[in-house]
């Protein structure tokens, strides 16, 4: 019987001394890659050696800890999306702060599961974040909330909470009834992030139930045509369940009228869900926080904290007005995860009833560690010197004879194009494209781009804190020095 367990073994290194100097040199090498990284180009292409890696078959037995940190820091380490990169304004990414890989070697030490039941720092680290959250957005100490994975989960369990509220009959049960009942009709402007449409048809709902409204010039949801829409929907037997707010659209930065929207909502008795996926963070802001006046009304908020607020991927929120909606539309409690009065699952909150996932990281201590290391004063200056930014960056395009603003600059979005007489109306886009694609492979500087309407835009979207006034002016440079350059070569294939 004793023979069988003699080649007991586990996971654990065989030499932890030569483990711990590893993991001080690893410490060394990402220190100087964040310390240099302004010094590397911002997108770099992953080179053929690099990718023979990954065709490299399933590994039987194990290699040192030292050769495959060697395979990572040679091949995996130096190709990132590189949001980190002081000149990196592509779609909107967070920077992060060097402070959360203090976070992150504790949380992988841990490796807590962060469940709420089990009586234990991490539910307590993560329940005072949310209440830290609430006090940020002005939101309602009373309202529950959750961490998730990012803004597309945050607004799946808004929205979810929206369905078991407007329908009249017990939609968990019986799963969404069209049949024998009317049809939950959503509602937003047409600049909404595919994720709402997403999470409509994971509900169950269909995308037949989300009405997008046509917008104003600003790029903002029409009023008057929502309204006719919800009279309508009503007239027709259907049932308006849910306003969903942009607060921050992903093209252009606009944010829509929240007070007005939450008095609509208010008088037609409907569901006011806001999708402030990087805009409510500008409540941080001490002077720009007047921008989404009308947040804190909204029934449900999602937001994410590794967008604007600089945590480190992956960390979004959602927010809810009241705790009784919220659970009732999660709760669900088999023998296996019971609360007990004493012991290890005797804790505060089960966040399972919540939300979708049981098994969660403890990506709380990030946020946490980041509020209590810059305070929450500091992140409200960096949201205001990204706006700043982008009215800077604003000015050089309209002093610019290349160059032709899109869109009003509301938040911390910028759209434009290089512009020439020489360029042919129905290939403007398509040399934009181009001078796009150039400008990433110079490795000077990473925008991402945007259609509206029909045009093509390339699209700053600055949530940077490494930014700074130079790398503004050098993009413009580029862009006008690539685009010349295009020039001469398009003007010679007409």
């Amino acid at each position: 019987m004793q023979d069988k367990f003699i080649s007991e073994k586990s996971l654990d290194p065989d030499d932890w001394d030569k483990f711990k100097k590893l993991l001080h040199d690893v410490a060394d090498d990402l220190v100087h890659y964040l310390k240099t990284v302004g010094e590397r180009p911002v997108w770099t292409n992953l080179p053929d050696q690099s990718k023979e890696l990954f065709d490299e078959p399933l590994p039987i037995s194990g290699s040192e800890y030292s050769d495959v940190y060697e395979s990572v820091k040679e091949h995996i380490l130096p190709y990132p999306t590189n949001n980190i990169h002081p000149r990196f304004w592509s779609w909107v990414g967070g920077t992060g702060t060097p402070s959360q890989l203090i976070a992150d070697m504790v949380i992988s030490a841990m490796n807590s599961g962060s469940l709420g039941l089990d009586e234990t720092a991490s539910t307590y680290v993560e329940i005072q974040l949310l209440d830290w959250l609430k006090e940020l957005l002005d939101y309602p100490k009373s309202s529950s909330g959750l961490l998730v994975s990012g803004g597309s989960m945050a607004n799946l369990v808004g929205l979810a909470v929206a369905r078991t509220h407007a329908a009249d009959y017990d939609v968990r049960d019986q799963g969404v009834n069209i049949k024998d009942n009317p049809r939950l009709m959503y509602y937003s402007s047409s600049e909404t992030h595919s994720c709402i449409r997403k999470a409509i048809e994971l509900l169950g709902l269909g995308s037949q139930s989300l009405k997008l409204i046509p917008i104003n010039p600003d790029y903002t949801i029409n009023l008057n045509l929502l309204q006719k829409a919800i009279q309508k929907d009503r007239q027709n037997g259907l049932i308006p369940a849910c306003i969903i707010a942009n607060v921050g659209t992903v093209n252009t930065g606009a944010i829509d009228p929240l007070d007005e929207l939450s008095i609509i909502a208010k008088k037609e008795k409907l569901w006011m869900h806001a999708d402030g996926a990087f805009g409510a963070i500008a409540k941080l802001s001490k002077k720009s926080k007047k921008l989404v006046a009308g947040l804190e009304k909204a029934d449900s908020i999602a937001f994410d904290l590794h967008k604007w607020m600089h945590i480190q991927y992956d960390c979004g929120c959602t927010l809810i007005r009241g705790n009784a909606p919220h659970k009732e539309t999660f709760s669900v409690i088999p023998p296996y995860i019971k609360k007990f009065d004493r012991g290890l699952a005797s804790g505060p909150i089960n966040f399972s009833e919540y939300g979708v996932q049981l098994s969660r990281s403890f990506k709380a201590l990030r946020a946490w560690m980041a509020l209590k290391i810059e305070g929450a004063d500091r992140f409200g200056e960096q949201v205001e010197q990204n706006i700043t930014q982008a009215k800077y960056l604003t000015e050089l395009i309209d002093t610019s004879k290349k160059l032709e603003l899109l869109t009003p600059t509301s938040l911390n979005i910028v759209n434009f194009r290089y512009i020439d007489t020489q360029v042919k109306n129905e290939d403007t886009n398509d040399f934009n494209a181009e001078i796009l694609m150039r400008l990433h492979e110079s490795g000077s500087s990473a925008p991402s781009s945007a259609l509206l309407d029909g045009d093509f835009s390339i699209r700053v979207a600055i949530t940077n804190h490494r930014s700074r006034k130079k790398d503004f002016e050098n993009l413009v440079n580029d862009i006008v020095r690539i685009g010349d350059n295009y020039l001469k070569e398009y003007i010679i294939n007409q």
